[in-house]
């Protein structure tokens, strides 16, 4: 009976103990203020082009929850234009074709600084460094980890990965650049790369980035240089 007894209690342990490092593990439940839809157009080279995409509100901004897929991959004036849609470079050329417009439906196009500066809708912008620190600090980044560079803010990068809760949504679209007129991509599918607007300093070719990854709960924050090409987010300042 008393071994029984010394049993029941240990399992008893065993199980508060589980459930203890469940909790410690637990994602928060985070979910955006507000949400809405935004249509609209953007005026490249003496044309209108119709864009419409999802936001979500995180304090005094509303992003949007969906990558830029403007494809404006095929220019009549060039063939390295600074947008293209990301692919594995390895693949036959019929398959290639069939993931890129697969690709282009999950991840949008890569830009480069540039060109993601000229497609931007009246009443948004590429977000500053600050503004993607504020909503790091939405999903509970401790603020001693906000200026940190690399890969920080355990559980920030699966937060805003989420399409369901906190709806951002940030996908792992990879980079490019070009190597003379070819676009050459790279990271597809295991890392996804978002401009900022804020140099490193002033004048400076290197801009704040965010990167995340397919199998990491943190969010890196790294410097790169304006003429790769990353995916874009926009976002605009909430008019109460």
């Amino acid at each position: 009976m008393k071994r029984r007894f010394i049993a029941i209690v240990i399992g008893l342990l065993t199980l508060s103990w589980a459930c203890s490092d469940d909790d410690d593990n637990q994602i928060p439940v985070i979910e955006p203020e507000a949400q809405g839809v935004f249509k609209g157009v953007v005026e490249y080279e003496d044309e209108e082009l119709e864009i419409e995409f999802p936001w979500v509100r995180y304090g005094n901004l509303e992003w949007m929850t969906t990558n830029l897929n403007i494809d404006i991959s095929v220019d009549r004036w060039s063939t390295s234009n600074g947008c293209e849609i990301s692919h594995d470079p390895d693949r036959n050329p019929i398959d290639m074709e069939i993931e890129k417009k697969q690709n282009y439906e999950t991840f949008g196009c890569l830009y480069t600084y540039e060109k993601a500066s000229i497609l931007c809708p009246e009443g948004w912008r590429i977000p500053t460094d600050e503004d993607w620190q504020a909503l790091e600090k939405a999903m509970g980044m401790p603020d001693a980890d906000l200026n940190a560079t690399d890969w920080r803010g355990n559980p920030v990068g699966t937060l805003l990965q989420q399409e369901k809760g906190t709806m951002i949504n940030l996908r792992t679209g990879g980079m490019g650049e070009y190597d003379g007129d070819t676009f050459v991509p790279y990271f597809i599918y295991v890392y996804g790369f978002y401009w900022s607007a804020t140099p490193e300093k002033e004048g400076s070719n290197l801009h704040y980035c965010r990167q995340i990854s397919y199998n990491s709960d943190q969010i890196a924050r790294t410097l790169i240089n304006k003429y790769k090409m990353l995916s874009v987010r926009y976002v605009r300042e909430v008019h109460k």
